[in-house]
């Protein structure tokens, strides 16, 4: 599906953390495109808070609290940041979704963009089966990070979530999602074999990190080696060829 002269609905209003080791950093403004619609769908019953949260997505509130309040803290301006007490944030009002449409630039087009649906079940079944949750690109640096893949790292999305600052109509809604990032082989570098770049995860990987669904630029396609190692497809279509040599 393709969106005719899409306008920006969204702005990005900061750029993109420059790495990712431990965490993100703190956002800052820079002349960067701004972002393009994100539409979250498909909302779940029953989840009204970070405890419900936790046990569809099988992780405990304190790490989801920890991560929240690591988000604000590097990614909010004080006047719209999360509480820093995980008592009042464990209480706040939260949906929990499982479908986030990404609107990307179609490949030598202007003002022309396909839709990237990605999937996230959390720890719930997938149409009966195994649950499903879909890998992206995160934009989380500049071009000169990250060897061939230029800025972008790979991610396991854990869940998608909207989360008002309190219960009142007026109150700020943060859009995010749960993200596990991968870890690069080589800084980056393709294979001189085969051509791509492999990627992994490490035992010290983070199990949980939050960012704005701003920061997803589309679904990224993975080649398993291992449970624990992929290639990065980058040849399967002329846009992404062309994004990551």
């Amino acid at each position: 599906m393709r969106i005719l002269n899409l306008e920006f609905l969204q702005r990005a209003g900061a750029d993109l953390p420059t790495e990712v080791v431990e965490h993100l950093e703190k956002s800052r403004p820079a002349p960067t495109p701004p972002a393009h619609r994100r539409v979250l769908k498909g909302r779940h019953d029953n989840i009204h808070e970070v405890v419900d949260f936790g046990r569809a997505c099988d992780i405990s509130p304190e790490m989801i609290c920890g991560e929240l309040i690591r988000y604000s803290r590097l990614s909010l301006p004080a006047e719209r940041g999360l509480p820093q007490n995980p008592a009042i944030l464990r209480a706040l009002p939260v949906e929990l979704l499982t479908q986030l449409e990404i609107s990307v630039l179609a490949f030598q087009e202007s003002g022309v963009y396909d839709i990237h649906r990605a999937l996230c079940t959390g720890a719930r079944l997938f149409r009966n089966q195994t649950s499903r949750n879909d890998c992206v690109w995160i934009q989380a640096g500049g071009e000169n990070k990250y060897g061939a893949l230029r800025g972008r790292l790979p991610a396991r999305l854990i869940a998608l979530l909207k989360m008002r600052s309190g219960y009142l109509q007026q109150d700020t809604v943060y859009r995010l999602a749960g993200v596990q990032f991968m870890s690069l082989v080589d800084s980056g570098r393709p294979s001189d074999v085969h051509g791509l770049v492999t990627i992994q995860l490490r035992d010290c990987t983070r199990e949980l990190t939050i960012v704005d669904i701003g920061a997803i630029i589309g679904l990224a396609h993975l080649i398993p080696e291992t449970e624990r190692r992929w290639l990065v497809n980058s040849r399967i279509d002329l846009r992404t060829f062309n994004e990551i040599y």
